[in-house]
C-alpha cells in the first residue's frame, strides 16, 4: 500500500449548506427584517433559541414560525413567515450533483448537517443529492446540533471507522474544531472549488474514488 493509500480517508462526511449547497437564508433575512447581512445577524439568528429549537426536533414548525415572528418582529404573519422559509435554501451548487453521483459507489459518503424538517424535505424531494449518501445525521432527527461533541461521537459510533479515516468537510471553523477534537479529519471548505480542491488533495488519482472525481464532468467553478 502505498503512503497516498495509507492516509486517503475510508469515509467522507460533508455538511451542506456553504459546502455542497447555496443557503441564501441570510440574506432573505436580512431583508425581512430590514437589518444589514452580517456575521452579527448569522450569529444572532445561529443563537435564537426558536432556531435551535427547530434544527433539535424540539418543536413544531408552527412553534417555530411563530416565535422567529415574534422575536424578530416580523412584518409577516407565521404561516406566511413559513412558506417563505422553505425556500431559503437555493439548492445546490453547479456541479454538487455531478461531483457526488460520480464518487457514489466508489467511497463511501455521508452529511453531517444541522437543518430543519422542512429544509429537509426539500433535499429529500427535490435536489438528488442526499439519496446517494451511505449516512445522513441530521440534528433534527439527533437531537443535537453541530458542534457538540456528541453529535461527532454519535458518527464516530454509528460509521464504526477509525475517526482518522473519516474526512470531514464544513464551511464552519467552530464545527471544524469539534469534529478535530473527536479525532475526526477536518477541513473548512467554502463551496464546491474547495470541495473540489480539498478531494483531489487527499484522494489517491488511481483509486476509484480518486479517478471518479478526476472525470467528474462538472465544471470547476470560476473564482
Amino acid at each position: 500500500m502505498t503512503e497516498a493509500e495509507r492516509s486517503a480517508p475510508d469515509v467522507i462526511l460533508f455538511d451542506l449548506g456553504g459546502v455542497l449547497m447555496d443557503f441564501g437564508g441570510l440574506r432573505r433575512l436580512a431583508e425581512l427584517s430590514g437589518e444589514e447581512e452580517s456575521p452579527a445577524l448569522r450569529s444572532r439568528w445561529v443563537a435564537s433559541k426558536w432556531v435551535q429549537a427547530f434544527e433539535r426536533g424540539a418543536c413544531d414548525a408552527v412553534a417555530f414560525a411563530a416565535g422567529v415572528v415574534d422575536d424578530w418582529g416580523l412584518d409577516l404573519a407565521p404561516t406566511e413567515f413559513l412558506d417563505d422559509f422553505s425556500r431559503w435554501s437555493a439548492g445546490p451548487f453547479a456541479g454538487s450533483r455531478e461531483l457526488v453521483r460520480s464518487l457514489h459507489g466508489t467511497i463511501r459518503m455521508g452529511c453531517v448537517s444541522n437543518t430543519n424538517p422542512v429544509h429537509w424535505q426539500r433535499h429529500l424531494d427535490h435536489w438528488g443529492i442526499v439519496q446517494h449518501f451511505d449516512w445522513t445525521f441530521t440534528s433534527h432527527e439527533l437531537g443535537l446540533v453541530k458542534p457538540d461533541p456528541a453529535v461527532f461521537h454519535h458518527v464516530i459510533r454509528t460509521i464504526g471507522t477509525p475517526p482518522d479515516r473519516l474526512l470531514f468537510l464544513d464551511d464552519s471553523d467552530e464545527h471544524v474544531r469539534a469534529a478535530r477534537d473527536s479525532g475526526i479529519r477536518a477541513q473548512r471548505t467554502r463551496g464546491l472549488r474547495e470541495v473540489q480542491d480539498a478531494l483531489r488533495s487527499l484522494l489517491p488519482a488511481d483509486s476509484a474514488a480518486g479517478r471518479a472525481l478526476r472525470s467528474d464532468p462538472a465544471p470547476r467553478p470560476s473564482d
